[in-house]
């Protein structure tokens, strides 16, 4: 869900959305009937309501990562921020202040304007968006949309957002590759950020009334773990449908950025020659470089054979891969290329594969993830990370243990979701 179309304030706010079941939006928490969704305006587009309690257990260390920072501001805000996008565009955050004369203080420096309304205190940058909030005769927790998705989310969350039939419509119309819903069919999008015994969890749904256009996501089984080998760092694996990429209105910025903008007309359809079927790209630990190996099942594997020419051919100097040694292999229907010859050996011999992997069973369990999937990106963290800090790479002062990050897809007649766990080890 790459291009939600609200303003900056929101996207931030929302990227750690997280949940999981089901809960009474009347219920207390952020996002709560009784908050300041009884006086945000029913037709907001979109709403986030977040815990500001970032030094919480419940945050098992992540939001430590930003309590320099905000603990200075912490008194001129109360137990919640929340924040409304209206139709103008406007952005109007909500919250019930420590220090009322510190948060107006605060927005005062900023160039915003405060006002008591309702009990909280309403931040924008105009007194016209503050007049629209005050007039407003009904509200969001009256939006029978709104109680629905918000049900949709546990009220013990720490974050929890949504966005209405327009910005829905928006949203997965940027989402490449994504079917064409009508505005009317969509009902809403909500997501949530939920602690868990075991880390963090992000949930996100996308309900319609009937989720029956052609291109539709479908749940399937993946198989490929079944033969990648045990002990990968981190995978990805998805069904990668004919014509996927030609039927894109247009390419992903980073296989533009990767194989090169003079190619991206001829793009399309190499990709669409060189993949197909359930597709998985899997990293393994190797020395000097990690082995990144490449498992698809395109309708001719000679001819993807030959597009994989065509697409190193024509990489520009600065790519990562330009002049990098590939392996290939067919097995069956299957087309394997690896940046090692151990990575093609491996796949096919016998041996522990990823479906037994430990690491992998913990993600699939602490994450939730079912034996269906729309697909799915999995990462063991706790190897990978110090393999990273050896090869230079910066890592955040203070960051926590973490364990494993499982993302993946999933899909009913009426509703999409999206599911991300971060596991953090104590």
């Amino acid at each position: 869900m790459s291009r939600l179309m609200v303003p900056a304030a929101v996207v931030a706010a929302a990227a750690a959305i997280v949940t999981a079941g089901c809960a009474s939006a009347g219920a207390s928490g952020p996002g709560s009937l009784d908050g300041a969704a009884a006086i945000a305006p029913a037709n907001a587009v979109a709403f986030v309501a977040a815990s500001t309690d970032l030094g919480s257990t419940r945050w098992h260390g992540i939001g430590k990562q930003f309590m320099t920072q905000f603990q200075s501001l912490a008194p001129a805000f109360g137990d919640e921020i929340d924040v409304a996008v209206l139709p103008s565009k406007a952005v109007v955050a909500f919250t019930q202040p420590e220090d009322g004369a510190k948060l107006t203080a605060l927005a005062t420096k900023h160039g915003a304007k405060t006002r008591v309304i309702g009990g909280w205190t309403a931040i924008a940058k105009t007194d016209g968006a503050l007049d629209t909030v005050a007039n407003a005769t009904s509200h969001l927790a009256d939006n029978t949309l709104f109680a629905e998705a918000m049900n949709r989310l546990p009220s013990g969350a720490l974050v929890r957002a949504y966005a209405n039939a327009q910005e829905a419509q928006q949203l997965i119309a940027s989402i490449p590759g994504a079917l064409d819903i009508a505005t009317t069919d969509l009902r809403w999008v909500s997501a949530a950020v939920e602690s868990t015994s075991d880390g963090l969890k992000v949930e996100a749904f996308t309900r319609t009334n009937s989720l029956t256009a052609a291109g539709a996501p479908r749940a399937y089984v993946p198989a490929l773990i079944d033969e990648i080998p045990s002990g990968a760092l981190a995978a990805i694996d998805l069904q990668v449908t004919q014509g996927m990429f030609e039927n894109l209105s247009q390419l992903p910025a980073p296989l533009v950025q990767l194989f090169g903008a003079n190619n991206a007309a001829a793009l399309p359809l190499q990709l669409d020659t060189l993949l197909g079927g359930e597709t998985a790209i899997y990293v393994r630990p190797s020395l000097p470089m990690p082995e990144v190996t490449l498992v698809t099942q395109p309708a001719d594997t000679a001819a993807a054979s030959s597009a994989l020419d065509a697409l190193l051919a024509e990489l520009p100097s600065t790519s990562m891969f330009s002049g990098l040694k590939l392996y290939r292999t067919t097995i069956g229907g299957q087309f394997v290329v690896s940046t090692t010859q151990q990575g093609l050996d491996d796949f096919r011999a016998g041996g522990a594969k990823l479906s037994v992997d430990p690491s992998f069973l913990a993600a699939k369990q602490q994450s939730g993830m079912g034996d269906e999937t729309t697909g799915f990106i999995y990462a063991n963290a706790k190897d990978a990370l110090p393999l990273l800090s050896l090869a230079g790479v910066k890592l955040p002062a203070g960051l926590p243990s973490l364990g494993t990050f499982m993302a993946y897809g999933g899909a009913t007649d009426a509703e999409s979701s999206f599911t991300a766990f971060l596991g953090v080890t104590s």
